[in-house]
């Protein structure tokens, strides 16, 4: 019987993995590995004026006609806590087109394009103050 899970991406590798919990039984890690040129766009928020971690801001990804949101929220499953950077999957395009991020303070972040592949962290009113690779860790 499931109890819990939560979501984060354990390899660092760009997609999103699943931690399950079970009554009373062990624990179940389920890996995710993107089809070959598929990518994804991480978004680690940074609040200023709203709480530090930007709990609560949603951000939304544009890629040509198409667009996703999520928001940044503590808690996923029973006694579980998934990661607090977004993942927004763009298919096998190079960037997203446009991103926004609509902060609890009620500010509003409009970036330009992104390029896929990347982690970037935003921070409220200052836009993309870092970047690193989403790609695998190596030993």
């Amino acid at each position: 019987m499931g109890r819990g899970a939560a979501f984060a991406d354990i390899d660092a590798d760009g997609d999103l993995d699943a931690v399950i919990t079970t009554n009373g039984g062990p624990v179940h890690l389920y890996r995710t590995d993107l089809p070959a040129g598929n990518r994804s766009v991480r978004l680690r928020l940074v609040g200023t004026t709203s709480n530090r971690d930007g709990i609560g801001a949603r951000a939304t990804v544009r890629v040509g006609k198409t667009s996703a949101s999520r928001v940044v929220r503590t808690g996923s499953s029973y006694l579980s806590q998934s990661e607090l950077p977004l993942t927004f999957g763009v298919g096998t395009a190079a960037k997203a087109d446009e991103v926004t991020i609509v902060w609890p303070s009620g500010k509003r972040d409009v970036l330009g394009a992104l390029d896929a592949g990347q982690e970037y962290t935003v921070t409220e009113g200052k836009g993309v103050t870092g970047k690193r690779p989403a790609l695998p860790r190596r030993p």
